[in-house]
Order: structure tokens, then sequence, then C-alpha cells
């Protein structure tokens, strides 16, 4: 494949952990609008992606709704976002476990702080240009578990606040369903076999073999030998989403409560027990009475800082989602359920549900060639709350 053309980039770090984590974010400088070093500071609008994964593995690759391009790594001149003359960034957050969502929203919270600071100014190397961000031009979003962290700035990064949401197929939209709660007869499809917990100690509580390292990067590793083909796992981190999920044990992650379980204490309020399928098909969604039931029991502080079906308001960004309707790996109920919520609070949004698609299926072969108007949509829709034209 012929290199593409790369726009300016370079990397900052917008924290240092007390116990000395450095947490980076990767800058692309926008396309339109060429940058003129002779000219004053300029100012412009900014679109920050979280990585998906499940919060517990950094993945950053290419998606063909944010751009064009063969990797986002080498962001080309098509670049959806860039090319309207925004800055985009990638941003690093700590990954579960051992550490959970509260720890999350603490880096969530610093790199607003960061990205927003009037001190702030971004050079590239190899250019002597200098931009800075519009701080009421911010747009955030994400894939998957992306979309997670781009709710959480929505509920706890108010001055000032972001202008738009892009959620593709986000993760934590209605926790009251089998998804999240119930045991998994099957595996998932993206786990590629049934997953056994005995196999990955290392991250399952009580961590017997030791707590694992806080860490803001897991790189993707693949074992091309393995008898489930070239794509399956070598890094354990790829697989603990699906683990978790799989033993209905997520959310437990998610808020640090092992004890009394707080996934447990949620599965017999909902009656969501029994084991179910991983297939769409197969989701089971709590009678209403029951999550009524089931939302009283929830220590507050977790209401309140984790889970934003709990949180929306008429005060929200908009918020445009994108997922596919045979999504396995998190399914449309999720972005439907947030959907429904804001438009009941009267925030501007919409929602593109892609027919026949299953999880991440943007970065799939012939996603653009398939999908680009509908992309070109959601992303019109960002630019418009996000920027206001003369």
């Amino acid at each position: 494949m012929a290199e593409t053309s790369t726009l300016p980039r370079t990397t900052l770090r917008y924290k240092t952990t007390a116990e000395g984590l450095d947490i980076h974010i990767e800058v692309w400088a926008p396309k339109a609008q060429p940058i003129d070093p002779g000219s004053p500071v300029e100012k412009r609008p900014a679109f920050i992606y979280f990585h998906g994964v499940g919060i517990l593995f950094y993945f950053l690759s290419s998606n063909s709704l944010l751009m064009r391009s063969p990797d986002i790594l080498q962001l080309s001149h098509s670049d959806r976002l860039t090319e309207q003359g925004y800055i985009f960034i990638s941003a690093d957050y700590r990954l579960l476990p051992p550490i959970t969502g509260y720890e999350v929203v603490e880096d969530i919270k610093d790199l607003w702080a960061f990205v927003t600071s009037p001190d702030l100014s971004i050079t590239f190397p190899d250019s002597e240009a200098t931009l800075r961000i519009d701080t009421n031009a911010i747009a955030v979003g994400g894939s998957s578990a992306g979309g997670f962290c781009a709710y959480m700035v929505a509920m706890h990064c108010k001055n000032p606040k972001p202008k738009a949401i892009l959620s593709i197929y986000g993760l934590g939209g209605h926790i009251f369903t089998s998804y999240y709660l119930s045991p998994k007869k099957d595996h998932f499809v993206h786990s590629f076999e049934r997953l056994d917990k005995k196999d990955y100690e290392e991250f399952v509580y009580p961590y017997t073999k030791g707590v694992p390292p806080t860490i803001a990067r897991s790189l993707p590793a693949y074992a091309e030998d393995s008898p489930h083909g070239p794509m399956y796992p070598a890094n354990p981190r790829m697989q603990l989403i699906w683990l978790y999920l799989q033993y209905g044990e997520f959310l437990d992650y998610l808020t640090g409560q092992h004890d009394p379980n707080f996934s447990a204490i949620l599965r017999d309020a909902c009656q969501l027990g029994e084991p179910v399928s991983t297939s769409y098909t197969a989701l089971v969604e709590a009678a209403k009475e029951l999550q009524e039931a089931a939302k009283d029991m929830i220590d507050e502080k977790h209401k309140c800082n984790l889970f934003a079906q709990f949180n929306v308001s008429s005060d929200w960004p908009s918020a445009v989602f994108v997922h596919g309707v045979q999504d396995s790996g998190l399914p449309l109920i999720d972005s439907e359920h947030m959907h429904g919520l804001l438009k009941d609070a009267g925030v501007p949004t919409e929602i593109y549900r892609m027919e026949g698609e299953e999880h991440a299926f943007d970065y799939s072969e012939g996603a653009e060639e398939k999908w680009g108007r509908e992309f070109d949509q959601a992303i019109a829709f960002v630019h418009r709350a996000t920027v206001k034209e003369e």
C-alpha cells in the first residue's frame, strides 16, 4: 500500500498520576484553512475522541466514520473532521483493572481542564505554526467504551461544556439488560471461544496472582498461529470485556463494588439470573417496575458519577448515535435508550441505525462505500452543534 499523506501531529502529556504514570493525548492539526505560520495564534474547534474496547484495552485504529484514510495514525486529507478545520485529539485514559470507572472520570476531568486551559497552545513538529483550541467549540465522541467516556464528559465537564456528542455504538446507555447482568450460554463473536476465568486470573478479582499494574496503554497483539485464525488475541486484555460480560460481572469492575457484588444485586432485582445467548435477538430488558426497584438499590455515588442514564438533563450537549442493528457486542438498545432519554429532555438528538451490521462495523472493509452518506450526516450534525456559522 502506498504511504498516505499525513497531517502534522504531536503528543502531549495532560497529566501525571500520583504514582508517576504519564497520560497523553495525540493531536492532529486541521487540514482545512491551512495554517499560516506568520499569522497570530489561531483558535480552532476541536474533536476529542475516546477509544473503546471496554475501558480495558487501548486500540487506536481507523474507522470509516471519522476518517476515510487507511490508518488513523496517518490521518489523510480526507479526514471527516480535520477537513472541516477541527483539531483532532485522541485521548488516553487509565484502563480497568485495577482502577475503576472513578479513576477514568478523574482522567476525563483532568483532560478537560488541560484542553480548555487558556494557557494551552499547540505547536506541531516541523512547523512554526501554533494553534489554540476554541473552548466554546469542542465536541466529544467515542466508539464502544469510548461512548461511555463521552457521556462522562457531558456529566462532569460543565464549564465550558462540550457542544456535541458522537456516540458510535456507545457503552453504558442501559444497564438493566441481560447484556450487562446475565451470564451467557455461549461466547461472543469477537472472543472467538468461550473464556475461562482461570486463564485470566491476573485480571480477575480478588487478583490472587497480584494486582495488575495501572496502565493507560495496552497495544494489540495477535496469535497468528491460533486455530481460531490470525486475529485471535495474544494480549489478554483484548479479551477482558468479553470475559466480564460472559460472566455478567463487567459492572463490578466499572464500579469497583465486588463485595457485595454489584452485578449480582441488580441481576436478582431485575430477575435476569438465567443464562442467555449472546445473540442480539436474545437480549432481555428488565420489566420497568423491576428497573425502578433495581435503581433504588444502587449506591447514590455510583448513580451520580458513573451511569449516564440517570443523569440526562436538558443542559446536555446535542448528541448523535450510530449503531448497528445486529450488534451482539453491544446492543442497539444502549443507544436507543440514551437517544430516547435525551429526546424526552428536549436535547437535539439523532440516531442512525445500520441494518445488518455487527459491532465495530465501521472498521470493516467497504463500510465507507456502504454507509458514507450516513457517516457524513452524523458528522454534519456534530458540526452544526459545535460551530456556529457566520
